[in-house]
């Protein structure tokens, strides 16, 4: 007899999860879609009980936090609670009733978190700082955010962070990223839109935010090596300069952060032309 309660992570990116999604506006029953800052929005999460037993009172927690590479229970917010009822191998979606107005904070861009706690399937005690998505199959993490270009070049904060506990060595890259499911495009109301095969724009990181780099050479490219102190988080700016943006088509960008070689957290941006040029 077991359960096994899972919230599945994104995949090839396991901060994109599909089993959370946003409902801007006042009806939960809405069409998923960008959350608005300064308005309310609702947040549903999908739970699967893998397990050959059934299991009452399953409570999912939702919290939001800063879009950064390390999200932590210390950076986070909780948002609000549901609850489920889950027989052997169902799947069941699940609102958090408790609605969500995203602030302005980070160029506007935040993301969101997912956990199902019971006591038939336990998270570690005591709880780790890190969510850690990857380990934990009852956590996941959704870390994308659409990106409306302009003609002119966009540029966007990204936190890196790790727990209190830890210094770590890190490797941030820009990378452009891979066609995402259409599950993920729907849930961010670009069901309509095309993967655009050729990359529409040009990605560098800096540790400044006014670098440019064509003025200021080696000041800006596609990584950076930081050594980041628990507790303290730190910005990189993620600049996005549109090359040849067509209507009707995405690209993904993915901020991502290594240790060694292990992937430790990451961010998603789809940027697609924006219909005001």
């Amino acid at each position: 007899m077991s359960v096994i309660l899972e919230i599945r992570d994104g995949v090839p990116n396991w901060w994109n999860s599909p089993d959370i999604w946003v409902v801007p506006g006042s009806d939960p029953a809405g069409s998923p879609g960008q959350p608005i800052a300064g308005n309310p929005a609702y947040l549903w999460g999908r739970v699967r009980n893998n397990g050959d037993t059934q299991v009452n009172g399953v409570r999912v927690n939702f919290y939001w936090s800063n879009p950064a590479t390390g999200v932590l229970r210390s950076n986070s917010t909780l948002i609000g609670s549901a609850f489920a009822d889950l027989d052997a191998g169902e799947t069941q979606d699940v609102l958090c009733l408790t609605p969500w107005v995203p602030t302005v904070v980070n160029d506007g861009h935040e993301c969101v978190v997912a956990e199902a706690i019971h006591a038939s399937d336990p998270l570690p005690t005591p709880l780790p700082d890190a969510f850690d998505p990857p380990n934990l199959l009852q956590i996941a993490q959704r870390n994308l955010s659409v990106l409306a270009m302009k003609s002119s070049k966009m540029v966007m904060t990204v936190q890196i962070a790790v727990s209190e506990r830890e210094k770590q060595a890190l490797e941030i890259t820009a990378e452009i990223g891979e066609e995402l499911g259409r599950e993920v495009l729907m849930q961010l109301g670009l069901e309509k839109i095309k993967f655009a095969k050729e990359p529409m724009g040009k990605i560098d990181l800096s540790l400044d935010r006014g670098c440019e780099s064509e003025q200021k050479k080696g000041g800006c490219c596609d990584r950076i090596h930081l050594d980041v102190v628990g507790g303290v988080a730190q910005a990189v700016y993620l600049k996005v300069m549109p090359h040849k943006m067509r209507s009707g088509y995405y690209t993904p960008i993915n901020v991502v952060a290594r240790n060694r070689d292990q992937v430790v957290g990451g961010v998603t941006f789809v940027a697609v032309k924006s219909e005001e040029g």
